[in-house]
């Protein structure tokens, strides 16, 4: 069984909200505690020390963060869900950190100002070979100064920092422009209505949504995600699968099954085990098993079929639909069994859908080869998956009974039943291309 609401880590919400400035903070320094408390709104965690890393998620102001170590003024951080993060020290706040205190240093070198500890982030101005900077944190290569009541950074080699203090009004993070669009740049055209967001992540912020066909400006490329900007400027990311460029060439969807590509989404695995059958047996098991039937009966009518996972390892959630889109999949099926919060008390099997335009079709194509199984047909409803959500290929997910329900988990446990399911699935796919 699913999360619905499952916002991947925390909240997931996304990124760069330090880079837009969307709160003003103050800054701080190292403490020699272990425990960090986030002092601005919201805080951005990624997946390496610095702002060119994806984003992972988000942090809400007061959370305290446990510090595990620290590189060029970010902390390494463990996340109340066990995972591990970064995030930048300058938007937090320690119990012992002094905000308003700095070293006076004398630059040495003509030195570059950046808005962040990154020398690929906005340079905002130099500073001359004499000149004074207020000196408010340092770390390895890094220094942060409090320059015009603002938090930014120059290169430590730079300066001579000297032990006499100073005190100041704490100083605000600097709000990053957009960036003026480069000569010769490639326009992609979006081949699905796409959201815009704020970082290179399925669950970063969107700060807009443009419809199918619109041209946007690639100001640049990171993996699978294009940082670009849209006709009334806004700069944000798109998934790259999401968008044609000039010379792309667009793949033929399948019109039988034998042509088609399917994404078969066993639910769960690894560490994940998903509910649980009143006898302690894990839904992953019955999840993979099915699948791996399902699988059998498609490739043996031809199809291209894709594994999110083909063993018991955790499959992060967010991942799943992106194999689809990279797949350019034809359909994809996630395989789940429900479970009720009280043993016995509902039975059968859902086909679920997210998007009417894209998947009501698939869903209602695959809940009509399903009837006449033996555990009792609920039939197509609306569900809100993060695997149907952030999918741009036409997506389900069944689940195929209660596993907390001793009669049906009879036959989720049965290899028969199981065949039968995958018979149904491959019939129901193949009118489904045939419909189309």
């Amino acid at each position: 069984m699913p999360k619905q609401f499952q916002l991947k880590k925390w909240a997931l919400i996304g990124a760069l909200s330090l880079t837009f400035g969307l709160a003003a903070v103050s800054t701080s320094v190292f403490a020699a505690n272990n425990e960090i408390t986030v002092k601005a709104d919201t805080v951005t965690v990624r997946m390496g020390p610095g702002l060119t890393y994806a984003a992972m998620g988000e942090v809400k102001q007061g959370t305290a963060l446990d510090v595990i170590g620290h590189r060029n003024a970010w902390y390494k951080v463990r996340l109340a869900s066990n995972q591990i993060g970064w995030v930048p020290s300058w938007l937090i706040d320690h119990n012992d950190a002094s905000t308003t205190s700095a070293k006076i240093a004398t630059v040495t070198k003509q030195a570059s100002i950046y808005a962040y500890a990154d020398a690929k982030s906005q340079v905002i101005g130099t500073l001359e070979s004499g000149a004074t900077a207020n000196v408010i944190y340092q770390d390895g290569d890094w220094s942060q100064l409090n320059y015009n009541h603002q938090a930014v950074w120059v290169k430590s080699n730079t300066l001579k920092v000297s032990d006499q203090t100073v005190t100041l009004t704490p100083a605000t993070q600097i709000a990053i422009k957009a960036d003026p669009k480069p000569k010769n740049a490639i326009l992609v055209t979006t081949r699905i209505d796409t959201n815009v967001r704020e970082a290179a992540g399925m669950n970063a912020k969107v700060i807009t949504q443009v419809k199918k066909g619109t041209k946007l400006t690639v100001l640049s490329q990171s993996n699978d995600w294009y940082r670009v900007q849209t006709a009334d400027d806004k700069v944000g990311y798109v998934a790259s699968w999401t968008a044609d460029t000039p010379n792309s060439a667009k793949a033929k969807a399948a019109t039988k099954l034998s042509e088609a590509t399917i994404v078969l989404d066993p639910g769960h695995g690894g560490t994940d085990v998903g509910a649980l059958s009143q006898s302690g047996k894990y839904e992953k098991t019955y999840t993979l098993a099915t699948a791996q039937r399902i699988a059998a009966k498609l490739k043996d009518a031809g199809a291209n079929v894709i594994f999110t996972r083909s063993t018991d390892t955790f499959v992060d959630l967010a991942s799943r639909p992106i194999k689809a889109a990279k797949a350019h999949a034809d359909a994809f099926i996630s395989i789940h069994f429900d479970s009720s919060p009280e043993a016995n008390s509902a039975t059968g099997f859902t086909t679920y859908y997210y998007d009417n335009s894209k998947d009501y079709q698939l869903a209602s194509d695959l809940s009509a080869s399903l009837k006449g199984l033996p555990l009792d047909d609920r039939g197509v409803a609306f569900g809100n998956f993060e695997v149907l959500r952030e999918n741009t290929q036409p997506s389900v997910l069944l689940e195929m009974g209660y596993i907390n329900n001793s009669k049906d988990f009879k036959s989720i446990s049965s290899p028969q039943y199981q065949e039968e399911v995958a018979d149904r699935v491959a019939k129901g796919l193949s009118n489904y291309f045939k419909d189309k």
